[in-house]
């Protein structure tokens, strides 16, 4: 089992060491002390990525402008620390050769400079040149470049896997497969249904999976990826009926399997510049070990998937979508899709298979096997509490020495400052026993949050969806769902935490109705409905001023300034960076940047643009339409329904349960 040591703390077996409880303590206050520093710092966890993309400071003063000239993108930098620098201790400047370009942003180098003194080593490119022609003059504004972690300095802050190196196909594969399963795991064996699994991919057949929330699906492909990579190379592709749940996996991955090498990419309309630039710098080098994409991602981009890049594993996750969502066109070609890529080995997964859905998996994806795990977990309850007023309340009740003195929790809310918030209203009323768990927290305070938990020195941890994937959490007596999913996939996993040790286990649903009108505005935010696609284009068009440089007509500004212009209802400025994305995948702008900044310059059309075929508009629609379907289920089925929902898998009659 993994520990750390944390920042600032000594373990508890040193000599001199203070109490557990008052170590407890200290990292409790430590951590609620950086709350909102968390969610306002854009480099809070820059130190945990392998990867990133940074603009330099510094390039438009001493000349340098003469020096990026001569520069072009995949130029190899130099990182050199200048813990000197009169003003800056923390320092990092970018050279080219003897040539030095630039420097890292001071609040940037001061997460990265604490991690070059302590040993890690960084390597970097020039990602692109920032710029445009002003009076005959080519002038560069920028320069950005892509910052890239060396292996060995990949796990600074995981005391057991410092030195780790990513397994070669020259190492054991029992002892690959050990080291594996030991970072997907911990302590826990496979059980039976996940070893049947696994023998049949094994054996390269294509195999249906069918086993009920909370009983290791993700253990199934991830496990089968990795030593597929570590073993021979090979490459997998996961599909996702939905990008939210691909994000979360991504998210899991990072925590357990990057440590050990495993090169892996998110591929859907929600990823920004820098990460598709780098995702598919990877597709065309073959520089790949797995890529979690949508079916439109794919269906769109499937030639991105050829020759150094042909997966030699596919898996279809919520595979009963292939029933459910054949009316989305990626879903309805994604078989053919696969044919096209070379048929490779199939593993299809989902908790719900009933006669037909079993019958058109099988069809679908042609299925030459097939596990089904018929487990009732019947240790799970639900507690039915939708619409709750004083949620505070109910969990001060719920959680208080009185009703549960040992019991572990976990409260699921949908976003980081709502999990702060939380957090810091219950701990008022609970003591240091209350943690927040989000993605904006350094990977090592998220470790100790984990371990803490887990021993039991921390009793309630209040989180964002990711906290449980791919953590051996086998205890949890209550899980509480404060806000309302936004789709049954976030719904299962969540509440299927609860009580995988077997005893008995409540699921308390504190949602309510007035949930929906929120989750619906949020989805609007980063998934603009069509017709608010042609207000905001409409918008665009008439904002278009001549540029001062090269006269074009262009619209010019921040999202956020963009967005309080138009003033239209609903609309933010991740609206329009959502927007902005679509209508430049299907070619109506081009967003650029000049000497006068960004600009937006609006193409020619012809024809009239069919949003289906555009990747990113499908995708969001794909999430509005299963929060709808998802929300009939939540806000109105008996708890009795939902609690059958959770805690069994549906699987067809009058056939075996092993092939």
């Amino acid at each position: 089992m993994r520990s750390f040591e944390a920042p600032g703390q000594s373990r508890p077996e040193s000599v001199g060491a203070p109490a557990p409880e008052d170590a407890t303590d200290a990292f409790v206050e430590r951590l609620f002390a950086k709350g909102d520093a968390y969610l306002h710092d854009t480099y809070a966890t820059i130190g945990d990525a392998a990867r990133f993309h940074t603009k330099l400071a510094g390039v438009s003063f001493e000349g340098r402008q003469d020096v990026i000239a001569g520069l072009h993108a995949g130029a190899p930098l130099d990182l050199r620390r200048q813990a000197d620098n009169p003003h800056d201790s923390n320092a990092i400047a970018v050279h080219y050769g003897q040539l030095q370009l630039g420097f890292f942003n001071k609040r940037l180098a001061a997460h990265i400079a604490p991690l070059i003194d302590a040993g890690a080593r960084y390597g970097a490119r020039v990602a692109s040149l920032t710029g445009g022609r002003s009076t005959g003059e080519f002038k560069h504004r920028g320069v950005n470049v892509v910052i890239e972690r060396e292996v060995l300095g990949v796990a600074l802050q995981r005391a057991d896997a410092a030195t780790a190196e990513r397994p070669g196909a020259e190492a054991d594969a029992a002892e690959t497969g050990e080291l594996v399963r030991s970072a997907l795991i911990g302590a826990s064996a496979p059980h039976e249904a996940q070893r049947a699994v696994l023998e049949r991919v094994e054996a390269g057949k294509n195999t249906l999976a069918v086993l009920g929330t909370g009983r290791g699906k993700s253990f199934c492909f991830q496990y089968a990826a990795a030593m597929r990579a570590f073993t021979g190379g090979g490459k997998t592709l996961v599909v996702y009926p939905l990008r939210a749940l691909a994000n979360d996996q991504y998210e899991a991955l990072r925590r357990t399997l990057e440590p050990l090498g495993l090169r892996f990419f998110r591929a859907n309309g929600s990823i920004d510049s820098d990460e598709r630039e780098d995702l598919f710098a990877a597709l065309g080098e073959g520089s790949w070990d797995v890529v979690l994409a949508t079916p439109e991602f794919l269906e769109f981009h499937r030639e991105a998937f050829r020759g150094r890049s042909t997966p030699s594993f596919v898996v279809v996750d919520e595979a009963h979508h292939l029933a459910e969502s054949r009316h989305r066109p990626a879903y309805s070609r994604l078989s053919a899709t696969i044919s096209s890529l070379g048929n490779p080995p199939v593993l299809a997964l989902t908790a719900t298979a009933g006669d037909e859905t079993f019958r058109r998996i099988v069809d679908d994806l042609r299925i030459e096997s097939w596990v089904i795990d018929p487990t009732v977990r019947a240790n799970l309850h639900v507690a039915d509490a939708r619409g709750t007023k004083d949620k505070i309340g109910y969990l001060t009740e719920l959680f208080s020495a009185r009703q549960s003195p040992q019991a572990k929790g976990i409260i699921y809310c949908h976003s980081r400052p709502e999990v702060t918030k939380v957090a810091q209203r219950l701990r008022k009323q609970l003591g240091n026993k209350v943690m927040f768990y989000h993605g904006k927290m350094p990977n090592a305070e998220r470790l100790e949050v984990e371990r803490l938990f887990r021993e039991g020195a921390l009793r309630v941890v209040v989180a964002t969806s990711a906290f449980g994937e791919g953590i051996d959490l086998p205890d949890v007596r209550n899980v509480v769902l404060f806000h309302l999913n936004f789709d049954s996939g976030e719904f299962n996993q969540q509440a299927g935490r609860a009580g995988r040790d077997g005893s008995p286990a409540d699921i308390h649903l504190l949602y309510g109705p007035h949930d929906r009108t929120l989750n619906e505005f949020l989805i609007d935010l980063d998934a603009p409905p069509l017709e608010r696609l042609r207000e905001i284009y409409r918008g665009l068009r008439g904002l278009a001023r001549p540029s001062t440089g090269s006269g074009q007509v262009v619209v010019r500004g921040s999202n956020t300034e963009i967005a309080g212009t138009l003033e239209i209802d609903r609309v933010r400025d991740r609206t329009i960076d959502a927007a902005l994305r679509i209508f430049s995948d299907s070619r109506l702008i081009e967003v650029g940047e000049d000497d006068d900044g960004r600009f937006v310059r609006f193409l020619a059309v012809s024809g009239r643009i069919e949003m289906e075929r555009n990747e990113r508009y499908a995708e969001g629609e794909a999430t509005r339409e299963a929060f709808s379907r998802f929300c009939e289920l939540a806000l109105f089925a008996p708890a009795e329904t939902l609690e059958r929902v959770l805690n069994r898998p549906i699987y067809p009659s009058n056939i075996h349960l092993r092939r």
